[in-house]
């Protein structure tokens, strides 16, 4: 055992997966036609930003991206890990 992953790595993959799915052709039209005219184009200007930080956190593979290397028979879960 030892060694686990953190809910912020597993999370920045999940993201990084989804901003690669929305980079598919016709992603942008259903957004619109399922939000609406005037909540598509505005998620998508969330959306962007999301993506491109997303990918700068993965490539810099900074603290909340590292392994988590607490002994597992520490008794706090909750803390954050040691640095």
């Amino acid at each position: 055992m030892g060694q686990i992953r953190n809910g912020a790595r597993t999370m920045l993959n999940i993201i990084a997966h989804a901003c690669k799915l929305s980079k598919l052709p016709g992603f942008r039209p259903a957004v619109i036609t399922i939000l609406g005219e005037s909540n598509g184009p505005s998620f998508l200007n969330l959306w962007d930003p999301l993506c491109a930080l997303t990918e700068v956190l993965i490539s810099a593979d900074n603290y909340f991206n590292q392994i988590d290397t607490r002994p597992e028979d520490d008794g706090d879960e909750d803390l954050s890990p040691a640095v």
